[in-house]
């Protein structure tokens, strides 16, 4: 179901221009998880691809970019979402760690809010 997502098109034949994919890994043996990761990229060259995920196994592959995730961290009731933080952006860079890795660590956080000028 995920790949017929993933290289689905229109009514004209033209593929869609955005995919939404919650949890992809769902019900996938891990052993699949590099199939998958390579379909969505091969996918995302004609669609936006957005993918929602607690899988830090999805996320282990060192070509995964820190611009291409966007983090979600709930604190207080509170929902904070945006680019990760630089000290993993960095890690990311370099090449140290996989965002799985920083996953596991609990280290893909989004960047801290900005405080408004008074």
């Amino acid at each position: 179901a995920v790949l017929c997502a993933l290289f689905q098109v229109d009514g004209s034949g033209e593929r869609v221009p955005i995919i939404c994919i919650e949890e992809p890994e769902t019900g996938l043996h891990p052993g699949a998880m590099g199939v998958l990761l390579e379909a969505m990229r091969e996918a995302s060259h004609s669609s936006q691809l957005i993918v929602t995920s607690h899988s830090p196994d999805l996320l282990d592959d060192k070509d995964i970019t820190a611009d291409s995730i966007i983090a979600v961290q709930a604190e207080n009731g509170l929902a904070q979402i945006g680019p990760i933080n630089e000290p993993s952006r960095s890690l990311l860079r370099d090449r140290l760690y996989t965002a799985g890795e920083l996953l596991r660590h609990n280290q893909l956080s989004p960047e801290p809010p900005v405080a408004p000028r008074s």
